[in-house]
């Protein structure tokens, strides 16, 4: 199932790659979304800055049928490779993941892109449960959860450029 989902800063994609490649403010973003756990890593790789977030949630709001393949919590590993920055200031992410123990990968891309003083962040994944009969059934919740987490780090983006986090 895919998710397409954006958020625009009153920013430069400078200022926005700054922030999604802070540790502190993916750890903060961990918080928002209420984690239980969580480790943040942000490494270079060449001309590429890696940014892998592992956290421990809640399986709150996990429908019934699908609760046996989670359990009472889920893992969720996302990691980005961001590549080095284009002449205008723009980039591009390889995004993969997974919900750890579990039949969920999620892959795709993330962009940020800008002009006239705004930068727009993008992301577009495709969702996948592999489990027969009822992946397909599984796939709008898990899309909901993690669209719901992207708009809170979108808000909390938008909070840490203009300093009122």
């Amino acid at each position: 199932m895919e998710l397409k989902l954006s958020a625009s800063y009153d920013a430069t994609p400078e200022e926005v790659f700054a922030i999604v490649t802070d540790a502190t403010f993916r750890e903060q973003a961990c918080e928002k979304t209420k984690a239980l756990s969580y480790n943040v890593e942000v490494a270079k790789s060449g001309s590429d800055t890696v940014v892998k977030v592992r956290r421990e949630m809640p399986s709150d709001g996990v429908p019934d049928f699908a609760k046996k393949f989670v359990g009472e919590t889920l893992t969720l590993v996302q990691t980005e490779t961001w590549h080095a920055a284009k002449a205008d200031g723009s980039r591009d992410a390889d995004v993969s993941g997974e919900i750890v123990n579990t039949p969920v990968t999620l892959r795709g891309t993330a962009s940020i892109t800008g002009g006239g003083g705004q930068a727009v962040q993008a992301i577009d994944l495709d969702v996948k449960v592999a489990v027969p009969l009822i992946g397909k059934k599984m796939e709008p919740f898990v899309v909901d959860a993690i669209r719901s987490g992207l708009q809170k780090e979108h808000e909390l983006g938008r909070e840490w450029h203009n300093g009122t986090n």
